[in-house]
């Protein structure tokens, strides 16, 4: 493994230096792609490990200063060679050394995936005969899973921002919302997994910087004509308190606004995001095929951007039925379910005049041939211009350019699903 050798002979073992003891390799017995080096030092120092497969390198980041290191390795392909090393802050290595790695958990589906130049690591779930979240890399392998056996959905999963594994819901949406649903924290190497039941879990939820967890949780209460299904945000404390910070009842009257699709209830929001400079929570009501901003202090919605209740006003395609959303400062990115017609789904774009009251569609994009994602779905803007498409039902992903064209995609098996995604800048961000 030629990069590794350069290492070493760039930066050899130190005379007089730190002395770095044997290192041990572990597979998780859980998820066999994922390796913990474990090895001493003989003082107090910051270490990281670099390793490498036949066709791609990988660093983790410098762990803390301590003589008892355990470094866990991530992203690597199942039944695959490795070379590591260790390297300490001030360069000093071991010798390189090598690892076969495992399996991963049975029952994943194949991927298949045309195109290439994509860049970036993907966390998503599979609903389907194996449900769970997964990790897959950029050449689109999965290389990290965990098999949820709840009999639940999971719709969205997330790195844990203190970097020790994923946070994910187990939870019903699609019928009656489930009173044993969880969100579980589950460690890389799949040894530790802990729960939190909130009941009655919607579709998504975020993870704040304190390690507070928001998340959308179904609430009943009153209609013109009796009880209804509406919404509300939980803030789950990192002491495991559990506080609602906002109702759809805080901001709609039923009356007024009773939403499109009554028996699938009256708001249905689907998805969440946060704007912590603002303070601010953003959410999708499918059901008004809207996207509202809510003040965090105050529980009061700043603006209601699409159909019903709207503040701000659509000129050009509107959205309907919308699930993920991303917004940038004054262009907001919408995963349209519905699309003009149904039975297609589309990606489109628009500027916000703020001042003006007016959303503007600027971009779009629709495959051909159409897919219809009719739940679900998900759109991310990349550094380089381009748009990343999850087409859930489809169980498609979709890179593509500002000029409509998809340079990277991956499919899945027939009869399985992906849940929202999140792309994390790197495989251990």
């Amino acid at each position: 493994m030629p990069g590794l050798l350069l290492l070493v002979l760039a930066c050899g073992d130190k005379d007089g230096g730190v002395e770095i003891g044997a290192a041990e390799v572990t597979l998780s017995e859980t998820i066999g792609t994922v390796a913990t080096v474990t090895f001493t030092t003989s003082e107090d120092v910051a270490a990281r490990v670099v390793y490498e497969t036949a066709d791609q390198s990988f660093e983790t980041p410098l762990g803390p200063a301590t003589a008892d290191h355990e470094i866990v390795l991530l992203g690597l392909p199942a039944n695959t060679e490795v070379q590591y090393q260790v390297v300490l802050e001030d360069g000093t290595t071991n010798e390189p050394a090598g690892f076969t790695t495992g399996n991963l958990p049975s029952g994943l589906p194949a991927t298949l995936v045309e195109g290439e130049g994509h860049d970036r690591w993907m966390m998503t779930t599979l609903i389907g005969a194996t449900t769970g979240p997964v990790l897959i890399s950029p050449q689109g392998k999965i290389t990290w899973a965990w098999v949820d056996g709840r009999g639940l959905d999971v719709y969205r999963a997330r790195p844990l921002r203190d970097g020790s594994g994923v946070i994910y819901n187990a939870a019903s949406v699609s019928g009656d919302p489930a009173d044993n649903s969880v969100l579980v924290k589950v460690s890389w190497d799949g040894s530790a997994e802990e729960t939190i039941t909130v009941p009655l879990l919607a579709h998504d939820f975020v993870e704040l910087s304190d390690g507070t967890i928001t998340a959308i949780v179904v609430e009943y209460g009153e209609g013109p004509e009796g009880e209804i299904r509406g919404d509300s945000l939980v803030e789950i404390a990192p002491d495991g308190t559990q506080t609602q910070v906002w109702s759809t009842w805080d901001c709609f009257d039923p009356a007024v606004t009773p939403g499109d699709e009554p028996e699938i209830g009256w708001t249905f929001v689907n998805a969440l995001d946060l704007d912590p400079d603002e303070s601010a929570y953003y959410v999708s009501v499918r059901n008004f095929s809207s996207i509202v901003k809510i003040d965090r202090a105050t529980g009061a919605c700043e603006w209601v951007i699409g159909g019903q209740a709207a503040t701000i006003e659509i000129e050009g395609d509107e959205f309907q039925h919308e699930h993920q959303f991303e917004l940038n400062g004054d262009r907001l990115l919408v995963f349209d379910n519905a699309g003009l017609a149904f039975n297609k789904s589309r990606a489109i774009e628009y500027q916000v005049d703020w001042g003006a009251g007016v959303a503007t569609e600027i971009w779009k994009y629709e495959p051909d041939p159409s897919l219809n994602s009719f739940v679900l779905g998900d759109v991310a803007r990349l550094d380089d211009g381009d748009t990343f498409i999850t087409w859930s039902v489809a169980g498609q992903l979709d890179r593509v350019s500002p000029d409509g064209v998809s340079s990277w995609r991956l499919n899945t098996e027939l009869g399985y699903a992906f849940g929202f995604m999140t792309l994390p800048a790197g495989l251990y961000e």
